[in-house]
C-alpha cells in the first residue's frame, strides 16, 4: 500500500514503500514516519533509503579499507534534487541518530570498499536521482533504534528515517 503523508506545504512528506509502489495516491495528511523503502521528501530534496547493513570491516584495511572502532552502519541512499538547478548536499546534513540520541556524522575513514560514498559536499543535478552510500562508525550499543536525520542545506527542512536496526 502506498501512502503519502504531509503536515503542510513546507513539512516533510513520506511516500510509503516508494521503491515497490511508485507514486502515492489518495492519501491522508499525517505526521511523517519514514522507514527503509519509503521516500522522504523535504522542501528541496527527496531521500530514499533502500538498504541498511552493518559490518566490522569495509574493504581491505591494507588497501584503503577500514576497520570500525565500533560497528559500521552502511546506508544505501538515493538523493533526488527537486529544484530546477544543481544543488549541493552536505554529508554533515545526513546524520545517524543512535538509539542513545547521540548524533554521528559520515565516516571519512571509508572512501574505498563502498560504491559511491557520500562525500563532504555532493553536487546533485535537478530531477536526476543520485545513488550514494553513507557509512557511519558508531558504538555497538547504539545500533538499536537508530535513525537517519536529513536536512536540506538551504531550507533547513528536516526529517528522519527509521533504519530498522
Amino acid at each position: 500500500m502506498t501512502q503519502s503523508t504531509s503536515g503542510g506545504g513546507d513539512e516533510p512528506q513520506v511516500e510509503k514503500n516508494a521503491k515497490k509502489s511508485g507514486q502515492g495516491k489518495g492519501s491522508k495528511p499525517k505526521r511523517p514516519n519514514a522507514k527503509v523503502g519509503d521516500r522522504l521528501t523535504l522542501k528541496g530534496t527527496s531521500y530514499l533509503v533502500s538498504n541498511v547493513k552493518t559490518a566490522e570491516v569495509i574493504g581491505d584495511p591494507d588497501l584503503g579499507g577500514a576497520r570500525a572502532n565500533g560497528r559500521f552502519v552502511i546506508v544505501s541512499l538515493e538523493l533526488t534534487n527537486r529544484k530546477d538547478e544543481p544543488k549541493a548536499i552536505a554529508a554533515d546534513n545526513v546524520r545517524l541518530i543512535g538509539g542513545n540520541g547521540n548524533q554521528y556524522s559520515v565516516s571519512t575513514d571509508v572512501l574505498t570498499g563502498v560504491e559511491k560514498p557520500l562525500v563532504i559536499l555532493e553536487d546533485i543535478q535537478p530531477q536526476s536521482p543520485e545513488q550514494v552510500t553513507a557509512v557511519y562508525d558508531v558504538p555497538r550499543g547504539v545500533l538499536k533504534g537508530s535513525q537517519l536525520q536529513v536536512q536540506d542545506i538551504f531550507s533547513g527542512s528536516k526529517g528522519t528515517i527509521d533504519l530498522g536496526l
